[in-house]
């Protein structure tokens, strides 16, 4: 960051490259905020998400509010595939909060983004996330199970629905896959 990040900003608003409104600085242009975002070299703007994805986290509310929410995964699921940027605490917190973003994009019926949130949490599990982090991978797969059908994506839920199925540890946490096995092949007339 420039050392003196104040007087830069303000210059960047005499200069007319920033607006403000209030306490909110913004670029005037989307051309320039884009030309400026594809300045910063590769591995620092990875850096960059990480660090404003995790300041972002820090609110303790975060899970409950979709705005907070969904943009510090947002910031995250930018760099999540880097290889050692997040350890894993942080991709456990992670998963949680796109588990957390992705019903929020359920209720606001924005089941694309929502599939989008759960299938990036999934990516961010344990490499063994069956025995290490049950609950959390099976309400993964199964939300992303419930998006990919209303979204019509049947392959993904066709897929999804086996790795549960041969996942799940109790008949009853097969119910839920199981339910959505039998509208699958209802929406197909195979019953």
């Amino acid at each position: 960051f420039v050392p003196d990040m104040i007087e830069a900003i303000e210059s960047a608003v005499k200069e007319g490259i920033v607006e403000k409104a209030g306490p909110i600085f913004a670029f005037s242009h989307d051309m320039l905020q884009e030309s400026t975002y594809n300045l910063i070299p590769m591995d620092e703007k990875k850096s960059l998400h990480k660090r404003i994805g995790k300041s972002l986290v820090q609110d303790p509310g975060i899970a409950h509010n979709a705005e907070l929410c969904a943009l510090a995964v947002d910031q995250i699921n930018r760099c999540k595939d880097l290889d050692g940027i997040l350890d894993p605490i942080e991709r456990a917190l992670f998963a949680r909060l796109n588990l957390a973003a992705g019903k929020h994009s359920v209720a606001a019926s924005s089941y694309e983004q929502a599939r989008g949130y759960f299938e990036a949490g999934i990516s961010l599990l344990h490499a063994n996330p069956w025995n290490k982090q049950y609950s959390l991978c099976l309400e993964l797969y199964e939300m992303a199970v419930v998006v990919s059908f209303m979204d019509g994506k049947v392959e993904t839920v066709s897929s999804r629905l086996d790795v549960i199925l041969s996942n799940a540890k109790s008949f009853d946490d097969t119910l839920n896959a199981r339910t959505l096995r039998a509208k699958l092949l209802a929406s197909q007339s195979q019953i």
